[in-house]
């Protein structure tokens, strides 16, 4: 499951995934995140991961393609999950990705997270 949480700042993307993600659910993030795009020149991604249950193969791609179209329109993005290797792969992927910073927090400190995805 994957569904979007608001924030009142209208350049970051909220997201909760819950399970497994699948290619439908995928495609209404995608529009919000286009959209946002439109009215932004960067945008800002905050994710909270209480369980993961992989991601269909048709999501993967959409997901990948995304990525590769707008990968330096992103400049802070936020990974609140209680799983270690979640956590590792978010301090891997702030490597990757030139310009992004990238911080994984424990669901303790939910509050630190949005506070810090919030700030200037």
């Amino acid at each position: 499951m994957l569904e979007p949480i608001p924030f009142d700042a209208d350049n970051i993307v909220g997201l909760r995934v819950a399970g497994r993600i699948e290619a439908g659910e995928f495609d209404k993030i995608a529009a919000i995140v286009e959209d946002k795009l439109s009215r932004h020149p960067k945008l800002r991604v905050y994710v909270e991961v209480p369980s993961f249950d992989g991601i269909s193969i048709e999501a993967f791609f959409k997901d990948l393609q995304m990525g590769l179209r707008h990968w330096h329109r992103f400049e802070k993005e936020a990974v609140v999950t209680d799983q270690a290797w979640l956590q590792r792969i978010t301090a891997f992927t702030g490597h990757l990705v030139p310009g992004l910073e990238v911080r994984a927090f424990p669901t303790t400190d939910k509050a630190a997270a949005r506070a810090w995805i919030e700030a200037a």
